[in-house]
């Protein structure tokens, strides 16, 4: 392949992971901004559930959707971390660690742990395969009782610990992921670029904190049925 080709492909590909990750990170804060109205009981969060699911089209279009985006965003990293290990054969001698921040050097490691909490978390509350103790149970008005659900997974110690892990692999990985894919789609600017590296860190402490109240609340009793 041409050297320009080639630059062009893995440009192409560095904007779509961009994208694609600025797409999830989104997600992720709307996801935790909606899961926030656990806070408020079981009417305001099996309500919030039961508007989701009374518009099927659109709740499926949208998971599609999602899922469509996870994966190009997920094939394209791997194939760029491929692609840069085969231009870089042989390791470096001497790394120099002053720059790259931890989160950066560990996208990988990050990326592949937060896919396997994000498969735990779909079969554990979204699917009811891991505990199916509260999967059918309905609340008193007959809907889908999501907010027991939540209860009863954050009163054992072990989610507790599996979940606040997630938190902070998703911390480290949106830290770096939110302010690179800034930089990759070119938002850079002399006055602004401090604004653009501390984004990272500011979305993925807004997202960690508000997943954090949610789990700590119930646990601690704060939120009970």
């Amino acid at each position: 392949m041409p050297r320009t080709s080639h630059f062009r492909t893995t440009l192409s590909s560095k904007v779509a992971v961009a994208l694609s990750g600025l797409g999830l990170a989104g997600f992720v804060v709307f996801h935790m901004l909606g899961n926030l109205q656990v806070l408020e009981g079981p009417g305001a969060y099996n309500g919030y559930a039961a508007f989701l699911r009374e518009m099927p089209m659109v709740l499926w279009t949208a998971r599609f959707g999602l899922l469509t985006v996870a994966v190009v965003h997920i094939a394209l990293a791997i194939q760029l971390a491929l692609r840069n290990r085969r231009a870089r054969p042989v390791a470096y001698a001497v790394r120099d660690y002053r720059v790259a921040s931890v989160a950066s050097r560990t996208m990988a490691l990050t990326g592949s742990l937060l896919l396997l909490f994000i498969v735990f978390h779909l079969l554990h509350l979204s699917a009811g395969l891991v505990d199916s103790s509260f999967h059918d149970h309905m609340d008193e008005r007959g809907r889908a009782d999501v907010f027991g659900k939540v209860i009863h997974a954050f009163h054992n110690p072990l989610y507790v610990l599996l979940y606040c892990a997630g938190q902070l692999v998703l911390g480290m990985h949106l830290s770096h992921a939110v302010s690179g894919s800034l930089q990759t789609l070119g938002f850079e600017h002399a006055a602004l670029n401090r604004v653009f590296k501390a984004a990272g860190p500011a979305v993925a402490l807004f997202v960690v904190l508000g997943n954090l109240v949610i789990i700590l609340a119930v646990f601690l009793g704060l939120v009970r049925t």
